[in-house]
């Protein structure tokens, strides 16, 4: 299949592409282009009702990022399909892809890391910084732990709350995070830390709640 060089007012965009991207990922593409010059060639077909233009089945997005950054053409491979043929096309080829795998996906952001700075890779990769952190995370070597260490490791703990019982939670974090200067450590305390100081404190208002209850009770005997 051979690609084709095509006037870029010659590609006609498929009226029923529900294809969308979000701005922060449309730039980071026109970000691409524009750096590298290489892309993916369009995948059309010779408009039916419209002698001399093509119709786009794949890469408006890429067509867009083209004109934006002043491209006159585009590389386009022809496909010769139906109508019907160009619908299932619409609904799959944007659709119909593998994932990564995370830990090869790490490992991968983990060689970019070495020979691009984070704020580079920032600029043009799809990954937020959150996004971009846990994928190195899972890129790292694996650490054995020391024989009886292993009741210090963290440890996972999941539960389930209702909406209004997460803004109380929330907010009790707030207030114990401003209590423990969490704003002003470099290391900012993570929330498990927070939920244990939360815990510590329940606890010990407890044992003197129940401590002050056993006195009134032998005072009154």
């Amino acid at each position: 299949m051979e690609i084709t060089r095509i006037a870029l007012k010659k590609l006609l965009a498929h009226p029923l592409n529900s294809n969308r991207m979000s701005a922060e990922r449309f730039g980071k593409l026109v970000g691409h282009l524009e750096r590298s010059g290489c892309y993916e060639p369009l995948v059309v077909r010779e408009c039916p009702r419209r002698e001399g233009y093509y119709q786009l089945l794949n890469g408006h997005h890429r067509k867009a990022a083209l004109e934006k950054l002043g491209y006159e053409s585009a590389d386009c491979l022809v496909w010769r399909v139906s109508d019907a043929e160009a619908l299932m096309l619409l609904a799959t080829l944007n659709r119909l892809s593998g994932e990564d795998d995370p830990a090869r996906r790490g490992e991968l952001l983990k060689q970019l890391s070495m020979k691009f700075n984070r704020e580079s890779l920032l600029k043009q990769l799809p990954e937020k910084q959150r996004q971009l952190e846990k994928l190195l995370a899972v890129a790292r070597p694996v650490q054995l732990a020391e024989p009886g260490f292993v009741g210090q490791m963290p440890q996972a703990m999941t539960f389930f709350v209702d909406g209004e019982q997460r803004e109380t939670v929330e907010k009790a974090l707030r207030v114990v995070r401003q209590e423990v200067g969490g704003e002003e450590r470099e290391q900012k305390p993570k929330q498990g830390e927070l939920l244990a100081v939360m815990a510590e404190k329940f606890l010990a208002v407890d044992f003197c709640h129940k401590k002050h209850k056993s006195s009134q009770k032998a005072q009154n005997i």
